[in-house]
């Protein structure tokens, strides 16, 4: 059994002049938190100097760079244990 906490996003869109226009929430499950029976739950990102040094050697080879979004990699995935979760603080 896991208890994992929900976690809520708040986003805003400017428009061009600088004055909000939308407001976004949004609710979260810390799956990162998961412990697994593998230990390797968490989501690899790449760290911004990384990143800016592969674009750099990609211009200086003259290389094709290829962008992939995989915003819903996770959604299908079983799960094989039972999850709980707990609300966010003042919810």
């Amino acid at each position: 059994m896991y208890i994992l906490p929900l976690m809520w996003v708040f986003t805003y869109k400017l428009n061009k002049d600088g004055f909000v226009i939308k407001y976004k929430a949004c609710l979260i499950i810390r799956g990162d938190l998961q412990v697994s029976q593998f230990k390797d739950t968490y989501a690899a990102t790449l760290a911004a100097r990384v990143f800016k040094a592969l674009i750099a050697i990609a211009a200086y080879f003259n290389l094709d760079i290829y962008q992939f979004d995989a915003i819903n990699a996770f959604c299908n995935t079983l799960i094989d244990k039972l999850i709980y979760i707990c609300y966010p603080d003042r919810f």
